[in-house]
């Protein structure tokens, strides 16, 4: 390809792609009004959007996480610590899920109140109550149509009440409508104490998860264990109530949870001092009741000496009776496959500081594992590692029990000989001594096991009461006073986004499923048919254009046709003209019939034959009698110089009306009449015009087309079908008719998109009527 070519390529498919941009930008700017209209109709729209809702402030609290709630063991286990990097982003989650959690929020709910919902309404809004309620409704008791309606309250004296205009008293429970309830003023004195006040009556549980899907819990960095809780809520004031509600129920639950083997070991001890107080009453009278019968005052002092190591090692053996106790439970906890139970056996007389340890471990494990089970199933990773860790724990465990066990068994064998050996003395005793030793031994035993248990209640009843949650709230609950829904500047941008939208895809879906030519485009995308000339579209259309309104466009038009009709069949100087289009209604007979006049205003002779003997319309559109015509010709009644007729207000141009409607055009064309009519025809006149039927429903003017020089063939804008131009194509291309042409006719300017080109030089050079405006002018396009 040469540079030429190149260029004059290049040229050609900018100017294209010019004309397709111009051609879909014009289909929407033609439109505007369309668009005006409706970006009025969406901000009015958004206007009224935007005064229904409700506004929304954003409430927020911090909290610091403490992540060193198994923090024993010193510098080892911060260490140990530092080298796992997920761990205090592990604690922080499973923080979060138990914020989040139904439990928690339904406590919430629940104390608050937040079930009933209460709200006044105005012209287009409402507004809910909160603190400023006039009254307190309690539901005791639910019927069907509790849940499912909304309650119109209003105090209307200091004893009664209207409920959706049913009277109900004041300050007592009353069965109605809406089940088993009970209405309390709270503010008499209130501006809202006579209004309308709208209930709804909803479920605890529906309402926490309201709350927690507008809960929004967020680590303040990626590091930290300080979490930003946020809630988004209509009345900042009740926000603020859930929020600091929210905190203090997970701190009391954290504290309940820590606070289980505590208050386990404190019941036991409880128990076991109301039995030994019971036997310390008894063996303190036994002592007395031997005193009294004896008359024995006091022992000696080697015999009180000796008494209080008797007591010593007794109280030894007791202790070791006690931890072996619990050294039995324990290891019976262990060895159980039950691993549901949080609670483990209590752990007192053990002193131990490993088994102490690794119970206190085991047991946070367990609290750890109970929590993360109200958020997440039991077959979640994070809970299978927390079952490994348990079960380890527990293996440890179990081993250090049965080696502290063993060390058990040497120390009561030692404490067993040492009584022996005390027994042995004791027989030395004289027998009245002996037998006060005895009683009082007992007694001593008794009271130290007492006073034993006694420093143990006090010092769990202490633990239990200095108990603290494993969180600090940072900044209480508050709020900023700017709501920030709804955001009214995006609410109107939206909504003129959408006024632009919504015509837009109207224009496009139109076109997108329209099936009629509109666009010059169109034809040439279907056929290679060449387009010889286009012609305005008219609303007011006269039979003969060129005479009464010589000054128009379509006037002009008319003459640029009959100026291109030299390119056909050039080497002919009378030519036949042969008319037809694809369906009826396409405006084969206006184009043919003006074409005519034009051609006579030159001094040409011009006659057309109204061919279309099915439907003939031209000699109505002129007024013209039709008593005789073509079909009286072509079956032999008539000379064909007896029905030329001539058309009035041009001299040179004459028509041969169709006659009587005949029931059989098709085989009156093909008797030869037509032929030797045509031949005399053109030897009188320069133009023969053949106004034939259209070739979609009869076969008449293919009849025709072998004595016409060249056929115009009529496409219609908005009209004709687009799949009826590739018959036109098959016709071009099989050459039914010589030399095709195309005349694109009624192409309104104002829908055919970058048609301005072709022939518009605007309203002021021709002496068109001004252009109709606003709903007149879419009123006519519409017609």
């Amino acid at each position: 390809m040469s540079i030429n070519d190149l260029s004059s390529q290049l040229v050609k498919d900018t100017i294209e792609n010019e004309v397709s941009f111009w051609e879909v930008s014009y289909k929407y700017i033609r439109n505007w009004k369309w668009f005006a209209i409706s970006i009025i109709i969406f901000m009015g729209l958004a206007y009224i959007f935007a005064a229904y809702q409700i506004p929304q402030y954003k409430v927020e609290t911090d909290v610091l996480i403490k992540d060193d709630k198994n923090s024993v063991g010193g510098n080892e286990k911060d260490i140990l610590k530092q080298l796992d990097l997920n761990s205090s982003n592990k604690i922080i989650d499973n923080e979060v899920q138990i914020l989040k959690s139904n439990t928690l929020m339904e406590k919430v709910v629940d104390s608050l109140h937040l079930q009933t919902n209460y709200y006044v309404r105005n012209h287009i809004s409402k507004k809910i109550l909160y603190k400023n309620k006039p009254f307190k409704i309690d539901l005791f008791k639910s019927n069907s149509e509790s849940y499912n309606t909304t309650w119109k309250v209003q105090i209307i004296n200091d004893n009664e009440a209207l409920l959706n205009g049913k009277k109900v008293l004041l300050n007592h429970p009353v069965e109605t409508d809406a089940g088993l309830i009970q209405i309390t003023p709270q503010n008499p004195k209130g501006s809202l104490y006579h209004y309308i006040v709208y209930v709804d009556f909803m479920t605890v549980a529906e309402v926490a998860q309201q709350y927690i899907d507008k809960l929004n819990i967020d680590p303040a960095s990626k590091d930290a264990t300080v979490l930003i809780i946020t809630l988004e809520d209509a009345v900042p004031q009740r926000g603020q109530d859930v929020l600091n509600k929210l905190v203090e129920v997970y701190n009391n639950a954290a504290i309940e949870d820590k606070n289980k083997i505590t208050s386990a070991q404190l019941v036991f001890i409880k128990e076991r001092l109301d039995g030994l107080a019971q036997e310390l009453n008894l063996v303190e009278k036994n002592v007395s009741n031997y005193k009294s019968s004896n008359s024995i005052t006091d022992v000696s002092a080697q015999s009180q000496l000796f008494l209080q190591n008797v007591a010593t090692n007794d109280v030894e053996l007791n202790k070791l009776n006690l931890a072996e106790g619990s050294i039995k439970n324990l290891e019976q906890y262990l060895s159980s496959s039950d691993d549901d139970k949080v609670n483990l056996p209590s752990v007192l007389g053990i002193d131990d500081p490993t088994i102490l340890g690794l119970v206190q471990q085991l047991a946070e494990a367990k609290i750890k594992k109970e929590s993360l089970l109200r958020t997440i199933p039991e077959t979640n990773p994070v809970v299978s590692s927390i079952n490994d860790q348990i079960k380890s724990l527990k293996q440890s465990l179990l081993e250090t029990v049965q080696n502290v066990k063993q060390g058990m068994e040497i120390t009561r064998s030692q404490l067993n000989n040492q009584s022996k050996k005390f027994e042995n003395i004791i027989k030395s005793v004289p027998s009245k001594e002996r037998g006060l030793i005895d009683v009082m031994r007992e007694q001593e035993i008794k009271n130290n096991l007492f006073t034993y248990l006694l420093q143990k209640r006090e010092e769990t009843a202490l633990s239990l009461a200095s108990s603290v949650a494993d969180s600090r709230t940072i900044d209480v609950a508050k709020f900023v006073d700017k709501p920030i829904k709804p955001v009214k500047k995006v609410i109107y941008i939206l909504f003129f986004l959408g006024g632009i939208l919504v015509p837009f895809l109207i224009i496009y879906l139109r076109e997108l499923l329209n099936i009629k030519v509109r666009r010059r485009s169109d034809i040439e995308k279907f056929t290679k048919t060449p387009i010889l000339s286009e012609i305005a579209h008219l609303d007011e259309v006269a039979p003969l254009v060129v005479v009464t309104r010589p000054r128009s466009k379509i006037s002009e038009q008319i003459r640029v046709l009959r100026t291109n009709l030299q390119f056909v069949s050039p080497e002919k100087e009378r030519k036949v003209l042969l008319f037809t289009s694809n369906i009826s209604g396409e405006g084969k007979s206006f184009v043919s019939l003006n074409l005519g006049a034009s051609l006579a205003t030159t001094d040409k002779k011009v006659i057309i034959l109204e061919l279309d003997l099915r439907k003939p319309k031209l000699h109505s559109t002129l007024g013209i009698e039709n008593t005789t015509g073509l079909s009286n010709y072509l079956i032999g009644k008539v000379n064909y110089k007896d029905i030329i007729r001539k058309i009035p207000q041009l001299d040179n141009y004459f028509i041969i009306t169709s006659g009587a409607v005949p029931h059989n055009p098709a085989e009156l064309l093909v008797n030869g009449k037509i032929e030797i009519l045509i031949n005399e025809l053109i030897k009188e006149f320069d133009y023969v015009l053949l106004d034939a039927p259209p070739v979609g429903l009869v076969t008449d003017a293919q009849i025709l087309s072998k004595w016409a020089d060249a056929t115009m063939f009529i496409v219609r804008h908005n009209y004709t079908v687009k799949a009826h131009l590739r018959a036109i194509d098959e016709l071009y291309q099989r050459k039914v008719f010589k030399n095709m042409n195309i005349i694109f006719n009624s192409v309104d300017a104002d829908q055919a998109y970058g048609y301005g080109y072709g022939y518009g030089y605007g309203y002021g050079y021709y002496d068109e009527a001004k252009p109709a405006k606003g709903l007149s002018k879419l009123l006519r396009r519409n017609k």
